[in-house]
């Protein structure tokens, strides 16, 4: 058999061992110099076997090495020479930092004080959703958390749903309302099995403990995975919420994709379904560390988000905390162009290891106007503390 031909079926057979070397390597760590480097090893080690009778063994080895890291490394370089764009007017940044909602902090159980503007801003709504731009960042969970508080304790919401199988949501509210001993969240599947959702399902527990039946919190999953899931996560909220009575209320956890009203997300759906019944929420961050999954729950480093990023304007506000509004900021018409202007947010969800490779399937590239009816912001981000 000659090279032409042997060699194109020796780099498939060795691309495909370099994919499992690469996805067995997050073991070891998720540093992506680890990752690719087992990659390149297993590569090499299968064309090498494979073309043990080859007279170009090293060239056409050492040749496909070089295509297949150049290969993972291309778009990531690519993105690096893209002209980064000017930052925004400290003009337009002060109209931002007056249109906004600065908090104190994300931590539960602090108070109200500050969140009780957002109690105009939810005022009508059934549903108030709560997303986050990574599934690993405690602060997201904690603020949400806190915020679920606010929802049941000052607003009257006495239904919680999350991106969560359904028969493990029967597990959680088993447990909130006393009738399971121990806490199931650490049975629960990444990202859920962390101390910080433990914590919000402790809490509710305790709050039940503390009210009468009519004034309990009941805990639903609806994401069943599958063919068209979104649209039938947004069918068993409303399900759900009707099945409550007119009067329900509900908090809802999922990620930004999931939240967002971009075609085919369940936001979308709901918003059909509710229109101003529901408020959706996104969540960002400046700059950090996460945990996300890829066979291993492993941290990752998110860089400072430059000046095509939302957040890259919002960290000029020097506040570490804000909420994000759009029906309060699109009073200043300056403020809302600059909303309605897509610019770049993370995106950071399962697979991120891999995903990482690809700049575009790490960020979303559009108007949060057309994805959300208020965004909460946090400069930093810190890695959840898995169970």
């Amino acid at each position: 058999m000659s090279d032409l031909i042997r060699a194109p079926i020796a780099a498939a057979l060795s691309a495909f061992c370099a994919f499992l070397a690469f996805a067995l390597s997050f073991a070891i760590s998720g540093a992506l110099w680890v990752n690719l480097g087992a990659a390149v090893i297993a590569f090499s080690l299968a064309m090498w076997f494979l073309l043990r009778n080859s007279g170009r063994r090293i060239a056409i080895t050492a040749g496909g090495a070089v295509c297949l890291l150049a290969a993972a490394a291309s778009l990531t370089v690519i993105d690096k020479f893209r002209g980064t764009p000017p930052p925004e007017s400290q003009e337009l940044v002060e109209r931002i930092g007056r249109t906004v909602f600065p908090l104190q902090g994300v931590d539960p159980g602090s108070g109200f004080a500050d969140l009780e503007p957002l109690g105009e801003v939810w005022r009508g709504a059934r549903i108030v959703a709560l997303g986050e731009a990574t599934h690993g960042t405690s602060e997201f969970f904690r603020m949400k958390h806190r915020m679920t508080e606010f929802l049941v304790m000052r607003m009257g919401f006495r239904h919680f749903a999350m991106e969560l199988d359904p028969q493990l949501g029967e597990h959680v509210e088993a447990y909130v309302q006393g009738e399971r001993r121990e806490n199931p969240v650490a049975e629960l599947p990444w990202p859920w099995r962390t101390r910080e959702v433990a914590n919000l399902v402790e809490w509710m527990r305790r709050y039940n403990a503390s009210v009468s039946a009519e004034e309990r919190i009941h805990f639903y999953g609806i994401d069943y995975q599958g063919a068209r899931r979104d649209f039938r996560m947004a069918q068993n909220t409303v399900d759900l919420l009707e099945h409550s009575g007119t009067a329900a209320r509900m908090v809802l956890w999922a990620h930004n994709a999931h939240v967002s009203s971009g075609d085919g997300w369940m936001g979308s759906y709901l918003k059909q379904a509710l229109r101003q019944q529901i408020y959706l929420t996104g969540f960002e961050f400046h700059h950090g560390q996460f945990t996300s999954r890829f066979n291993w729950v492993r941290t990752y480093e998110a860089a400072p988000a430059g000046n095509g990023y939302y957040a890259g304007t919002l960290a000029r506000t020097g506040r570490p905390i804000l909420f994000l509004d759009f029906r309060t900021m699109r009073r200043d018409p300056e403020v809302e162009a600059w909303l309605a202007q897509p610019h770049l947010a993370h995106s950071l969800q399962e697979l991120h290891g891999l995903y990482r490779l690809n700049p575009a399937w790490v960020t979303t590239d559009e108007s949060w106007l057309a994805l959300f009816d208020g965004v909460l912001y946090i400069e930093q981000s810190t890695p959840a503390e898995p169970l």
